[in-house]
C-alpha cells in the first residue's frame, strides 16, 4: 500500500477586478491548496470555501488538521473514499470545500499512478465539454458594458443581477451585445411579484436561463414562480446536493452543481444521473477558484448540459494550468494522468 503525505496551504487569489454579486463584493478569496504524496506522485486539489454556506479558509484547515497520517494509505477507490471521508468521526464539523479538495488530490494521484487522464478512466463520453459562459459581476453600468465588450470573444454572458437597477442593467448591455446571457439573481429578488416582474421583462430580452431568483428557503413562492416562467429557472445556493431531487424538480428546471457545495466529484456524478432522470437540467458551476478547482470541475461537465467555469479567468496569476477552452469557448480536458493539472 501506498504510504501518503498531506500538505496544504492557504493562498490568497485576487481577482482581476472587483467582483460583486447581490451579497456584496470581494476583490481577493483564501483559497486552500491541497498536495497528497507517495514516492512517485503528487496529487493536486484545492478548497475554495464560501461564506454563503458558512466555510471559510481557517475552517478548511482546521478539517485537514483531524485528518490522521494514514488516512489515505489503504484507499483503493474515490468511492471508498468518500465513504471514508463522510463516514470519519472528525474532532470539527465537516467542510464540504475541504472533502472536494482532498478527494482531488486523491483522484489526481490515482490517475498519474493509472498513467491516464482521469476522463478516461472514467470512461467519459468525450473530452470536450459545454461551453461555458463568462461572468460579468455587477458595476457602474458603463464598467458593466466595457467588460462585456473586453470579452467579446464569448459566446455567452453571464450576468449577475438581484438589484434596485436590473432592467437597466440589462437594456445598457443589450445596446453593447446581442448574445445570449444568463442571469444570475443571487437570491437578489426577494418577493414573488417581483421576480415575476422581472422575469416578464426579461422574456424577450434573449435570456438563456435564470439561475437562483428568490431566497433559497421561500420555497413555495419558487414553485408558483417556475410554474409561472417562460424561461428556464436554476438552482444554486437552493441545492447544495443533500435535497431531495424530486422535491427540487417541482421548483426549478435546472440544478447548478460546485464541487464546493456538494463536498465530491463521486456524489456529483450521481446526482448528475439522478437529475437527468428527472428530466432535470445540470449545470457545473464553480467558486473562485484557480485552474486546480476548475479542471475538476470540467470534467464533470463532460457529463453536463451547461457549464459556468470562468473562476481561473477572472483571478490574476492562475497559478495553475489544466482545463482548456476552444475557439467556441467549449471546455476541453488536458490528456495528461490525472486530471491534467500543471502548477506553474
Amino acid at each position: 500500500m501506498a504510504s501518503f503525505k498531506l500538505q496544504y496551504r492557504r493562498v490568497t487569489l485576487t481577482l482581476k477586478q472587483p467582483f460583486t454579486i447581490a451579497r456584496g463584493t470581494k476583490a481577493t478569496v483564501e483559497n486552500v491548496f491541497v498536495q497528497l504524496s507517495d514516492d512517485s506522485h503528487t496529487g493536486y486539489g484545492e478548497a475554495a470555501p464560501n461564506t454563503r454556506y458558512n466555510e471559510d479558509a481557517a475552517k478548511v484547515c482546521r478539517y485537514m488538521e483531524a485528518i490522521p497520517n494514514h488516512f489515505f494509505d489503504e484507499i483503493q477507490s474515490a468511492r471508498q473514499l468518500n465513504a471514508k471521508l463522510e463516514g470519519h468521526n472528525h474532532s470539527v464539523t465537516a467542510v464540504k470545500a475541504a472533502q472536494a479538495a482532498l478527494e482531488m488530490a486523491w483522484l489526481d494521484w490515482y490517475g498519474k499512478d493509472q498513467q491516464q487522464p482521469l476522463w478516461q478512466i472514467w470512461n467519459a463520453p468525450q473530452s470536450t465539454g459545454p461551453t461555458t459562459s463568462y461572468t460579468i459581476g455587477l458595476d457602474e453600468i458603463g464598467v458593466m458594458q466595457e467588460k462585456v465588450e473586453a470579452a467579446k470573444n464569448y459566446p455567452v454572458y453571464k450576468v449577475k443581477l438581484g438589484t434596485d437597477r436590473d432592467r437597466s442593467i440589462i437594456k445598457a448591455l443589450r445596446e453593447v451585445t446581442d448574445k445570449p446571457i444568463r442571469v444570475d439573481a443571487n437570491e437578489g429578488w426577494e418577493s414573488l411579484a417581483e421576480a415575476r416582474d422581472m422575469i416578464t421583462f426579461l422574456a424577450d430580452q434573449n435570456i438563456e436561463l435564470i439561475e437562483q431568483p428568490m431566497p433559497a428557503g421561500n420555497t413555495a413562492d419558487q414553485k408558483k414562480l417556475n410554474q409561472f416562467s417562460p424561461l428556464p429557472l436554476c438552482a444554486d445556493e437552493s441545492f447544495t446536493g443533500s435535497e431531495s431531487l424530486e422535491q427540487i424538480a417541482a421548483l426549478f428546471d435546472i440544478i447548478n452543481i460546485k464541487l464546493m457545495k456538494t463536498g465530491s466529484l463521486v456524489k456529483s456524478r450521481q446526482i448528475i444521473e439522478e437529475a437527468h432522470k428527472l428530466n432535470l437540467q445540470v449545470m457545473i458551476g464553480c467558486m473562485i477558484e484557480s485552474s486546480i478547482a476548475n479542471t475538476a470541475g470540467a470534467l464533470l461537465s463532460l457529463w453536463a448540459d451547461y457549464a459556468d467555469l470562468d473562476g481561473h479567468l477572472l483571478i490574476n496569476d492562475d497559478p495553475a494550468g489544466g482545463l482548456g477552452l476552444t475557439i467556441d469557448k467549449k471546455i476541453i480536458m488536458p490528456d495528461a494522468p490525472g486530471l491534467g493539472v500543471q502548477m506553474r
